[in-house]
């Protein structure tokens, strides 16, 4: 398999790989499964894919009249997934609204003139040290600042606790991290990404006033990395 065939599997890899079934699911069928995925195992965590099995998987992108088993040289699973890692800049993000104390970061300001609500979207360090978040990861601040600025180039929807459709949108986002805070001569004991919400959706817009839904939350797809 030549460098640039490396490439373009590994390309492949980085949007088929799913931590959610209902990813792959949803890839699954534009590929033509049917809905069909399979788990694969990484660092401890299930990884969905595409097709019934690994295999079916690799054969959707044999190039025609190629077989399996070919001489081709197979790719290094632990590589590809250091590449999808590092391909997180291309992640499909999402920024939710929820409920109050599920452990989100908290909505500090209401605009209710503009119906904008403002907060840390995420937040890396605290006081130079990294945050570790409910599910025991972390995300360094370079990284989320490359992801969210992907996402703010085109997509900016907001939903309801990672579900359903839009109810509102990003309008402000602001990448915080030592560098820029000193340069700006701005005080933070926190690193990370503040951003501002429009809510369209009246009904959650009654329940944010109300106090019910009270926290920000991003979502994504990434792959771990142990360092």
């Amino acid at each position: 398999m030549t460098t640039t065939d490396i490439a373009i599997q590994k390309a492949r890899y980085s949007t088929d790989i799913f931590t959610t079934e209902g990813e792959a699911k949803a890839r699954s069928m534009d590929m033509g499964f049917d809905g069909v995925v399979h788990v694969s195992t990484y660092d401890g965590q299930a990884v969905y894919m595409p097709a019934e099995s690994h295999e079916a998987y690799l054969a959707y992108y044999l190039p025609e009249g190629a077989e399996e088993g070919s001489s081709e040289a197979p790719v290094d699973r632990m590589e590809v997934m250091e590449y999808a890692l590092q391909a997180v800049v291309e992640s499909i993000m999402e920024f939710v609204v929820s409920k109050k104390d599920t452990g989100s970061i908290k909505i500090l300001k209401i605009d209710e003139e503009q119906r904008i609500i403002y907060g840390w979207a995420s937040v890396t360090t605290y006081k130079g040290e990294l945050v570790v978040d409910l599910q025991g990861d972390v995300i360094k601040t370079e990284t989320l600042h490359k992801a969210f600025n992907e996402f703010m180039k085109g997509v900016r929807v907001g939903k309801i606790n990672h579900s359903g459709e839009q109810v509102g949108q990003i309008v402000h986002s602001f990448p915080m991290s030592k560098d820029i805070c000193e340069a700006l001569e701005i005080q933070s004991d926190k690193e990370g990404v503040i951003s501002g919400f429009h809510v369209t959706d009246d009904a959650l817009w009654e329940k944010v006033k109300s106090g019910e839904y009270a926290e920000f939350s991003i979502g994504g797809r990434a792959q771990k990395q142990e360092f």
